[in-house]
């Protein structure tokens, strides 16, 4: 009885805890439709509920069938209902089958059967599927519904904190329409230079972008993060493989659903600018500090006051050449509010339908996605068009035939200047006090992008998918099947490039000249790809059995991968007119480019699996794969990678009976392997290559300019594969009739004969060392996953949490020195060696005694003209010096670790819950543990930089400067406790070091949403079977102690230290509706 009181205050807890919290997902169902008993009774229904064990089954949900409402079961099993003869009640709860009785007379007593879904469950491994509960191997996976209703780009956003050891980081272009996050499955894979450590994205078993997929279309995803998992498919795969399941028709009636969704989007973090005058000041300021000298006199920083407070409307003078003044201006322009729009709007709309009988089956999906930018001028957009088709045969009994397709068209328009140039730039040119427009109406374009950004040319891409399937399966026998497929991907891209002249008007605006941030020749740029990718693969499978004990199932298969593409480019300056931006139209005999590629690759692959298990319990998986790869000469062509994983089901032995009730799965996964990376970022890495280019030559022969070759570089003779050595211990477990679930692993990756520098030798080589494989590191980690699900009448919750953690060793690398700017052997990646700060000295005295402590040189090495307001660093070795001593691991001088930049135990949280229709949803993803140095340079969190005042900002975060007691008003007053040491023009105070070392862990606010399904006996009276309708959120909030100059998603990305396009935060309504 005790543990009974204890299993209903956990359930009640649980509960009340969800209610309180209003956290909630969409309902999850384990319950299966069981056979019907009949029990005699009438009027008021009266029972008990047991389980098989005949123990009371708490909180279990009796209503009658086909009506709202019921009751549950009291802490004895026990139920009351009113329920008329002849009605048919229904008992569910989770982990339990669905019983149905039929009121008769008498007392109820009704046994619950464990429901074996679980047990059932299949998972999608490489070339085929398994019983989740005789998986060896560590897989995680996500289902449609995770996907469900997001507001995203595209799958990869969506599955942001999905899957623990699936790591999805955003890269240097921000929430740019055309920008992709980067993927990685359990942390860094290899340093090895000119390697990749990427995973394999496969989807329904071909190779394929998970950014262009309809992520309507998808049925789940499984991600093989063990050599156990993944070394099915060899050295492409040898950092994991993502594989996509897509959706595909079930015999039955027809399906038709239509869903779309409306979005708004807004920047999820932009930082406000000083207004002008605390920009003059500050930069002033600046400059007198460093050079004695004023920026601004007194008279141009009241001038921009006046301006600033309406007092004046003069905001830019008369300059020289007849040319605007445009360096010492007077106006108040927020231009990071100018540049992206506070709002836009996108919309997305899906429709499929599907069914089939058992001969046939269809599934056919239509999808539009269409997104509004964020810039204000110019504007930018993308669209995204797929179309998938699938159909599958049963030509007889023995052979089966499916055909799929799919098609993407990717189109993508922005400014041509909305490049890297201009977020490199435009912190530096967004001086609060410059002008958008001069006295004459024009804009003043060598001071402000705005022109160059709606009159300077569009840069357009066109990007074109194909991707067809077709699949043979024969079963001559029982469970002996042989699949023969042919995978067929071709990719057609263009891009179009068209730069304008975008001139600026001198005080007399009849007189132009090309405007500084303009380019001074326009030119039409134009690139062209066609890739195809043949993949023929074939394979058989047969299970049996032994004396029902023993169970086999075997695997062989051969599988051919060839890959080519060209692609050609052109570009020529003078175009005859902006109206049509054409080749045919520019005229340039001396400004144009031709060039052109051809390159393709060849894979083969044999492969095989072994599946054994006994009785359940003891789990035994081999495979082996011998791999070739044109990538690498044929002496070292071939390479073998093997695998074996171990499983033991410890639920299922005798001795754990008396645990069962409690904990009713329990298995032991052990893995290892061995594989070789073939993924290089030069598809010949092992062959010398000659250069060869046409009328490249600077003098004349015959009268035009000859070809010219380079001197290939020296190549190893040694160079050969690196070998990837994965081992994982994990568990599994369910408990409480499977509503409380999860799994748990560890896991350590060694990566050896990575390619690394080669030893130095004399220049008189004439030539590079050539590369060798001399590296090693092995990357080690954990991840949890733990889910509770539950329902209380109507009421079913859930609560989910997965956290991963990892690091990398290097444990060789060539580097005799030990040089901190290089890997080091022994040391984790990441680490940050910086200073110790004692603080910011308040007055020169403090100053004077701090340099006085330092007898042996004070802190000169770093900078010179200390004085109050400058950082105070401490002299951690004692040698009366601030120095980094030789910057090595045995002479750092005063240098420390400080922190590591490595993103640590990444996690996700999802709370959901569901109520008579209306459903609700919260996920949380985040990084709980990171380091972040800015750098000595870092424009976006510095403001004032050493490189002066061309390449310095002033972001309103950055008035906590320092500032003496005895500063005037009209220099923004005294501020002897600010954050930042007073401003410079130098980074003698930017040193990496303790005080400004920055967390940059948070928690977002992926995805918050509520819907309502309508009730069935409404919709169905207008020919519908099911209506939902929800609101949805994304990138809601942000929970981080980083400073407020950039997003945490973004530190270390971006320009000048973090100038990237804004992430979004999405609304959305959406709806759909099944017919």
């Amino acid at each position: 009885m005790e543990n009974v009181n204890l299993n209903i205050s956990s359930r009640r807890l649980m509960a009340l805890a969800a209610i309180a919290s209003g956290l909630a997902l969409s309902p999850q169902s384990v319950m299966a439709a069981s056979s019907v008993q009949i029990v005699q009774q009438t009027g008021k229904v009266q029972g008990t509920v047991v389980d098989g064990n005949g123990d009371a089954v708490i909180g279990a949900t009796v209503k009658v069938g086909g009506q709202k409402g019921g009751t549950v079961t009291d802490i004895d099993g026990n139920f009351t209902l009113n329920a008329a003869p002849g009605s048919t009640l229904e008992i569910s709860y989770i982990g339990f089958k669905t019983q149905t009785i039929k009121v008769g007379k008498g007392p109820v007593k009704v046994t619950l059967q464990d429901d074996n879904q679980t047990l059932s469950e299949v998972v999608v491994v490489g070339f085929g599927t398994q019983k989740k509960v005789n998986l060896t191997g560590s897989v995680g996976m996500a289902t449609a519904k995770d996907l469900e209703a997001r507001p995203v780009a595209n799958a990869t956003a969506a599955l942001q904190g999905v899957i623990p050891g699936l790591n999805i980081d955003t890269g240097n272009y921000g929430g740019d329409l055309n920008a992709s996050k980067s993927i990685s499955i359990r942390g860094t894979g290899t340093i090895g230079d000119g390697s990749k450590g990427d995973p394999l994205i496969l989807i329904d078993g071909m190779e394929g972008d998970i950014n262009a997929i309809n992520p309507q279309d998808i049925e789940s995803i499984s991600v093989l993060k063990d050599a156990a998992a993944s070394s099915i498919y060899g050295s492409r795969a040898p950092f994991g493989v993502v594989l996509i399941t897509t959706k595909s028709g079930k015999a039955g009636k027809v399906q038709v659903n239509y869903n779309t969704n409306l979005r708004w989007n807004a920047p999820v973090f932009m930082p406000d600018m000083m207004t002008g005058y605390q920009y003059a000041t500050y930069f002033d300021q600046a400059q007198f500090n460093g050079s004695g000298n004023h920026l601004y006199s007194d008279d141009e920083r009241q001038k921009i006051l006046d301006y600033q407070n309406g007092v004046s409307d003069v905001y830019v003078e008369k300059g020289s050449g007849g040319k605007w003044n445009y360096d010492h201006t007077y106006a108040n322009v927020d231009w990071l509010d100018q540049y992206f729009k506070d709002s836009s709007f996108s919309q997305e709309h899906n429709a499929s339908i599907s069914g089939g009988n058992d001969k046939v089956t269809y599934y056919a999906s239509g999808n539009y996605l269409k997104q509004g930018g964020l810039v204000r001028y110019g504007g930018d957009n993308s669209e995204r068009y797929n179309l998938t088709g699938k159909i599958n045969a049963q030509i007889s009994k023995y052979v089966k035939l499916g055909y799929s397709a799919r098609w993407t068209r990717k189109n993508y328009d922005r400014p041509t200047y909305l490049n890297d140039a201009f977020y490199s730039n435009v912190l530096r040119r967004a001086r609060p006090v410059r002008a958008m427009y001069d006295p004459n109406g024009y804009l003043m374009n060598d001071i402000n992008y705005v022109g160059v950004l709606q009159d300077g040319g569009r840069y357009k891409i066109n990007n074109d998918q194909l991707s067809q399937q077709i699949r043979l399966t024969i079963s001559p026998l029982k469970n002996w099947n042989i699949y023969g497929e042919m995978n067929i991907k071709t990719d057609y891209n263009w891009t179009h490039e068209a730069t304008n002249i975008v001139y600026s008007h001198k005080m007399n605006p009849e007189e132009t000249y090309a405007a500084l941030t303009s380019s001074s020749q326009d030119k039409v740029y134009e690139y062209s790809y066609r890739g195809t990718y043949l993949n023929p693969t074939i394979y058989s499978d047969y299970g049996f059995s032994l004396k029902d004990k023993h169970n086999f199932k075997v695997m062989a298969g051969m599988q051919i991968e060839s890959m080519d593409y060209r692609d050609l480019n052109a570009s020529r300056n003078d175009m005859i007119t902006e109206d049509m931006p054409i080749l045919n139209l520019t005229t340039s005999t001396e400004n144009y480019s031709l060039g052109s590629q051809y390159q393709k690759w060849r894979n083969a692959g044999f492969f095989g699996r072994l599946n054994y298990d006994y009785d359940g319990k003891y789990l035994v998986e081999a495979n082996l794969r011998y791999d070739g790869s044109s990538r690498f000469r044929r002496e070292s062509r071939w390479v073998w990678t093997p695998s074996f994983s171990l499983g033991w089901n410890v639920a299922r032995e005798n001795f754990w009976k008396p645990l069962e009730k409690y904990v009713n799965t329990f298995k032991l996964r052990f893995s290892w392997g061995e594989l070789a990376n073939q993924n290089t970022s030069g598809w010949y890495p092992t062959y010398q290559t000659l250069t060869i280019k046409a009328l490249n030559g600077n003098w004349l022969q015959n009268g035009s300019k000859p070809l010219t070759s380079q001197m290939p570089s020296l190549i190893s003779t040694s160079l050969t594969w690196e070998k990837v050595q994965n081992t994982n211990i994990g568990f599994d477990w369910g408990a409480l009739n499977n509503r409380l679930t999860g799994s748990f692993d560890y896991y350590w990756r060694k990566t050896k004969n990575m390619v690394g520098p080669g030893i130095e030798l004399p220049a008189t080589l004439g030539t590079g060392v050539p590369k060798t494989n001399n590296c090693d590191l092995t990357t080690y980690g954990w991840e949890l996953t733990a889910q509770w699900r539950d329902n209380i009448g109507d009421f079913s919750y859930g609560i989910k949490l997965n956290i991963s953690d990892n690091q990398t060793r290097i444990d060789k690398y060539p580097n005799p020195t030990n040089s901190l700017s290089k890997y080091r052997a022994g040391e984790v990646t990441g680490n940050i060696y910086g200073y110790t700060t004692i603080g910011i000295a308040k007055t020169q005295e403090e100053m004077d005694a701090h340099l006085a402590s330092l007898p042996n040189g004070g802190q000169t090495a770093l900078g010179s003209n200390w004085a109050a307001g400058d950082i105070m660093y401490a002299d951690i070795n004692g040698d009366g010096k601030i120095s980094n001593g030789s910057n090595t691991t045995d002479d750092m001088g005063d240098l420390k670790k400080i922190g590591n930049n490595t993103p640590r135990f990444r996690t996700g949280i999802t709370l959901n819950a569901s109520w008579k229709g209306i459903d609700f949803s919260m996920f949380w993803q985040g990084v709980l543990k990171r380091d972040w140095d800015p750098g000595e340079n870092n424009m976006v969190f510095w403001g004032a930089t050493g490189s002066g005042q061309w390449w310095s900002t002033a972001l309103s975060h950055h008035l906590d400067y320092f500032r003496s007691a005895d500063t005037p008003e009209e220099r923004l007053g005294a501020n002897v406790d600010a954050y930042y040491p007073r401003p410079l023009f130098n980074n003698k105070n930017h040193k990496t070091q303790t005080r400004y070392l920055q967390n940059a862990a948070y928690m977002r606010l992926k995805n918050l949403q509520l819907g309502y399904t309508l009730p069935k006996n409404w919709v169905g009276k207008v020919g519908l079977e099911n209506v939902r309708v929800y609101v949805s959120g994304e990138n809601l909030l942000t929970i981080t102690s980083l400073e407020k100059v950039i997003d945490p998603e973004m530190a270390g990305y971006g320009w000048q230290g973090g100038m990237s396009y804004p992430l979004s935060k999405t609304y959305s309504f959406g709806l759909s509706v099944n017919f």
